[in-house]
């Protein structure tokens, strides 16, 4: 690993563990406060949730050298989850809005590639486990967007958009229209997910195109 992507990935993971513990923190108080569970004051989850922060720095202090030497070795179903918690994140931060979710792949795509150049992988494997990256995350980014774009249906904006523009009732444009045209952004958003994620684990990896 070079100079100039150790201090990339340090800053990355650096960045992500505090950012990590901060959001965990926050909305496990915040909800235990929403559902009854625990009486704690909005000044409690703050506290929660700058614990959290300094649990975070404090790691990064401890560990972060480390973390950054076995960062392209570490267990791929330990970066899977940590993919999943980030994309939740995106999600929330953005309000339901893509466009965390596809950089998050993009970046994503980054890693793999650097993961298998690292393991001086070749041929038909990398091609393999970038297919499979690619899958994945625009899985994760089609389910993340489906129920947000059905939630987006009982919009009353949106109902009369699609009521203007078919000329429909409005159970028949939510109905049919509605729930087709959601489909099929959906399936857009992952389609661009796919190749960015692709795109950038073969760029990452050392070169532009696949050749596998």
């Amino acid at each position: 690993m070079t100079k100039t992507e150790s201090i990339a990935v340090g800053l990355a993971v650096g960045i992500l563990c505090p950012l990590l513990l901060f959001v965990l923190f926050w909305w496990v108080t915040a909800t235990l406060s929403m559902y009854h569970v625990l009486r704690i004051p909005e000044s409690g989850i703050a506290a929660a949730a700058f614990t959290g922060l300094a649990l975070g720095v404090t790691l990064d202090v401890l560990y972060l050298k480390r973390w950054i030497l076995g960062f392209y070795s570490v267990d791929i179903r330990a970066m899977v989850l940590l993919y999943l918690c980030c994309s939740v994140m995106a999600v929330a931060f953005l309000m339901g809005l893509p466009v965390g979710n596809i950089v998050l792949g993009t970046l994503a795509g980054v890693y793999i590639g650097r993961r298998q150049y690292h393991a001086a992988r070749s041929g038909e494997s990398v091609s393999k486990t970038i297919r499979k990256a690619s899958l994945f995350t625009a899985l994760v980014t089609g389910a993340e967007a489906l129920p947000i774009g059905l939630l987006a249906l009982n919009e009353d904006w949106i109902v009369e958009w699609l009521q203007v523009s078919t000329g429909m009732d409005s159970w028949v444009a939510i109905g049919l229209l509605g729930i087709g045209l959601i489909l099929l952004l959906c399936a857009v958003l992952m389609t661009v997910q796919f190749w960015c994620t692709k795109t950038m684990a073969w760029i990452a990896f050392g070169r532009g195109d696949d050749r596998g």
